[in-house]
């Protein structure tokens, strides 16, 4: 009996191995987190409310938003999860919006057969009794990227929601994933009626069924190797000014005309400090206006990774006269703070490592005799009035200056041997804006030996930590921060077009209304269609704007933002159309959307 009883045990032990192997113990039924970095966890957190920082895996389309460190403050939250040590906010720029797509494709076979759910949660908050919020949404999407259904909003957070205290509150969503879902457009909207916007942390989405999940990883790069690569940052002048003069302007476009022109670009801070050290960092460090000698920092810069990597570099600054002087000396207009490595106290600390790197412009045209001698990066900058802030913040005279002062500076460096004979890149932007609340700058990106296709413009956002990744990547360097390691490059200042420019859009979280309801509309469009006349109108549904008047309207005159409409005076119940128009006219810049009155 015995033999028996351990032949049947030995089966029932291999029928047990095969349903183990057939049926995994633990085999997923529903979906991990599908958001990339929901929790900013991955950021790089400041406690500075007016820094931008990068945002790993999400693409801000308008404004700046930023993470923040939750020790700058202290803020209530939901009892579980704990909260890590970061959370979304809406940076210095007013409203904003970032998006992210996440693929869903790998569970097409599930969500076409039909009763795949979501749910999409997260912690939504704000600041005391600001009415400032956030939106996030949901739109279901097809392998040609066309929406699905109507869109999905999380539950909104007032500040009488929060008793008018600084905190978070749980909201969550649910419902069915609509047939021939592909992916799913995930856009958070950090809107503000006046003050302070919303925050944001804990952000998922699930499935409930598997889904082969993305992993964070920085953005990918198109930037080629180069030899040499030169920056030039000039000051305090709007896009608008430079863009808009070519008057006072011509060298610089004849450069774009010869390079790439990087039309939605943005620095990171006010003041000017800052964005050097952005470049030069991968941070901002500081708070408020502070400036040379006061940002002292001992963490690792662009100049430590030169050195490790055994590049050579220097940075060339008008005035200086005698290497690594920190003195007006001759020039009452020089800075030495106009190459932001004096900042650093590995180098302003160490004066022979200081007077090996920093020197004045006019040694820039000994070194550029030979390929050997040109640096394999240079920083080079003009004074206080050639680099156009004493001379006019970007006004006629500022203009003119700091033209000459780049035809001057530029012209040799594309006919020395580094340029003719090897791979040299060469960007100059500005540090900040003179006026513009969105910080928008220009930046011009030019390369030899065609690295750089001509006369290219590129509506890709992008900002200073775009250009500490894109000098990196060029001299093959490791990131230093999450800001510049995460960063997009200047990629399509090298490959025109491998990115879509991204489009306008039109929403809202309640298509269907009753009668007398409000109704609210979220917009967005790029800069390059930004205008204070942008207007959105609500139509009878089939009535193309122009054709008669609209029923309802009002200017979207932001970026981003959102309307919110009341009902009461349409004729009654019915479908509308409501569009996105551009400039006082009739362009669609979005729509038609479609709005049911009941």
């Amino acid at each position: 009996m015995r033999l028996l009883w351990r032949a049947l045990g030995g089966v029932l032990t291999l029928l047990g191995a095969l349903l183990v192997a057939v049926v995994p113990a633990h085999a997923a039924t529903t979906s991990g987190n599908l958001i990339v970095n929901g929790d900013a966890e991955a950021g790089y957190c400041t406690t500075d409310w007016t820094a931008a920082t990068t945002i790993p895996g999400w693409t801000v389309v308008s404004g700046s938003p930023d993470v923040i460190c939750y020790s700058a403050g202290s803020f209530g939250h939901p009892a579980s999860p704990a909260p890590g040590s970061a959370f979304f906010a809406p940076g210095n720029q007013g409203d904003g919006t970032m998006r992210q797509t996440v693929d869903v494709s790998s569970a097409a076979t599930a969500i076409d057969g039909g009763g795949v759910s979501y749910n999409l949660a997260g912690w939504l908050g704000g600041w005391t009794n600001y009415a400032g919020y956030v939106q996030v949404s949901l739109r279901f999407q097809d392998g040609s990227g066309q929406p699905l259904g109507s869109t999905v909003d999380l539950p909104t957070v007032s500040a009488a929601d929060r008793a008018d205290t600084t905190s978070f509150l749980a909201r969550s969503s649910s419902g069915t994933v609509p047939a021939g879902t592909r992916s799913i457009l995930v856009e958070v909207a950090f809107l503000q009626s006046s003050g302070e916007s919303g925050y944001l942390d804990n952000l998922s989405l699930t499935l409930s069924t598997p889904v082969h999940a993305a992993t964070l990883t920085p953005p990918a790069s198109t930037v080629p190797g180069f030899d040499h690569v030169f920056m030039v940052m000039m000051e305090n002048t709007d896009y608008s000014a430079v863009m808009g003069d070519p008057t006072d302007t011509p060298y610089l476009h004849s450069l774009m005309t010869q390079g790439a022109t990087m039309a939605d670009y943005h620095a990171v801070y006010h003041p000017s400090d800052e964005n050097y050290l952005a470049v030069a960092g991968g941070d901002t460090y500081v708070k408020g206006a502070t400036y040379w000698p006061n940002i002292n920092d001992p963490h690792t810069n662009l100049g430590d990774e030169l050195d490790a990597a055994g590049r050579s570099w220097k940075a060339y600054e008008q005035g200086m006269g005698t290497p690594c002087n920190t003195t007006n000396g001759h020039d009452s207009y020089y800075e030495p703070d106009d190459a932001p490595f004096i900042n650093y106290t590995d180098i302003s600390g160490n004066q022979s490592r200081c007077a090996a790197h920093l020197f004045d412009t006019s040694q820039l045209t000994t070194d550029l005799a030979s390929a050997a001698t040109t640096p394999g990066f240079s920083w080079i900058a003009a004074d206080d009035y050639y680099d156009g802030e004493a001379s006019g913040n970007g006004n006629s005279t500022s203009l003119k200056a700091q033209d000459g002062w780049l035809r001057q500076t530029l012209a040799p460096i594309m006919q020395s041997p580094a340029w003719t004979t090897q791979k040299s890149l060469l960007i100059v932007t500005w540090d900040e804006d003179g006026s513009d609340p969105d910080n928008h700058v220009a930046a011009i990106v030019d390369g030899s030996q065609g690295t750089v296709p001509a006369g290219t413009t590129s509506a890709t956002r992008y900002d200073h930590y775009s250009t500490a990744r894109t000098i990196e990547a060029a001299l093959g360097l490791p990131g230093i921060t999450a800001n510049d390691t995460y960063a997009t490059p200047l990629n399509d200042a090298f490959t025109p077009n491998s990115s879509p420019a991204p489009s306008s859009t039109l929403t809202t979280g309640t298509p269907s209304v009753a009668g007398g309801a409000t109704v609210t509309f979220r917009y967005s469009t790029p800069p390059t269609t930004t205008s204070s006349t942008n207007w959105i109108g609500v139509y009878p549904q089939g009535v193309a704007p122009g054709r008669q008047n609209s029923l309802s309207w009002q200017y979207a005159p932001n970026g981003s933002g959102s309307l919110t409409f009341g009902t009461s005076g349409l004729p009654g119940p019915g479908d509308y159309d409501v569009w996105y128009l551009y400039n006082n006219g009739y362009t669609a810049l979005a729509g038609p959307l479609t709005l049911t009155v009941s």
